[in-house]
């Protein structure tokens, strides 16, 4: 697999063994596991004999620092959406995503973890009764959701932050779970800045999906030519089972399941040789498109067949989720 194109961070073709490093499953503790596959020369998508949760191992060292990129390069990726001539490639999904929660709680305070450059507060924005607050830690990202957007962010990690103890009505973490290395301290961090009645909204892409591609790539031969599991930055691979097995382990209950819409992802460096992020026309990848909307149609079905069991056919899972009281 080769990277055709320039990008604000600082992931890399390939890592050797020097800068991974095994680690135990992060859901059960547990270190047996079965290789599924190998990525980028040393990073290992593995299955863990006793809860079936697919993560990274050897994985990279510090996966997050990967956002810690030039910010010359991230302006560049998303210039004309910052001047406003353009919209986000992901803004049907944010609209998506925070119609969901408005239905939940349309009021309170706010905090979005993994803000990145503020694309989805920036929806979040339109709404009006919301009290925005973001963290992100990535100084280079953070300080372009600032000046561009106008939007009130922490530079830190949220465990970092400091925010007042039950002070959050909604805490999102949209597309951004499956990056985090050690799930019970931020579900932890969480627990204390959300209020009793807030709401947890999870979204992560669908690790049986993911599984899915694998096999079909596999069985076609063409499985060197993907980069199917993005295990340098996608750490875990989440299914609605394990998801709810590591909500409910740390205090949360899960309340609601659903299916995220496919994020159709723009093509522009195939043919400019640099990613942009705002949306290509059609017509570039229409293939793909098609097919990913086929398979999210076909994945309602499946999801309406099996009773809210979220099966191989949904590329994305949300996830909303209260507080429980945990034993003593």
């Amino acid at each position: 697999m080769v990277i055709d194109y320039e990008k604000g961070g600082t992931q890399k073709d390939i890592y050797v063994e020097t800068e991974v490093i095994n680690v135990s499953c992060p859901l059960c503790g547990k270190d047996k596991h079965k290789e599924i596959y190998k990525e980028r020369g040393s990073l290992g998508v593995v299955r863990c004999d006793n809860c079936n949760l697919i993560y990274v191992s050897p994985r990279l060292r510090d996966p997050e620092k990967i956002y810690w990129g030039d910010a010359d390069k991230y302006f560049k990726e998303a210039k004309f959406i910052f001047e406003g001539k353009m919209p986000h490639h992901r803004d049907s999904n944010y609209l998506e995503d925070l119609k969901l929660i408005h239905r939940h709680k349309p009021e309170g305070n706010f905090l979005d973890v993994g803000t990145n450059m503020g694309f989805f507060l920036r929806n979040a924005k339109k709404w009006g009764k919301w009290n925005l607050y973001g963290v992100e830690p990535s100084s280079a990202l953070a300080d372009m959701a600032v000046k561009y957007f106008g939007l009130n962010i922490k530079t830190s990690f949220l465990e970092e932050a400091n925010f007042k103890n039950n002070f959050f009505d909604i805490i999102t973490l949209t597309d951004v779970f499956e990056h985090i290395t050690n799930p019970e301290r931020m579900l932890t961090a969480i627990r204390m800045i959300m209020k009793p009645d807030g709401i947890l909204f999870i979204k992560v892409p669908n690790g049986l999906f993911n599984m899915l591609k694998f096999k079909v790539a596999k069985i076609t031969g063409r499985l060197k030519n993907y980069d199917i599991f993005d295990s340098y930055e996608h750490v875990v691979h989440y299914s609605d089972v394990t998801i709810r097995k590591m909500l409910d382990k740390y205090g949360f209950r899960v309340v609601k399941i659903a299916l995220g819409s496919p994020i159709q992802i723009p093509v522009w460096h195939k043919f400019v040789g640099h990613y942009f992020q705002y949306p290509c026309p059609w017509r570039l990848d229409y293939k793909r498109q098609t097919a990913r909307s086929i398979l999210y149609l076909l994945a309602q079905i499946e999801f309406f067949l099996r009773g809210g069991k979220v099966g191989c056919l949904a590329p994305n899972i949300i996830v909303i989720a209260k507080k429980i009281d945990l034993p003593e």
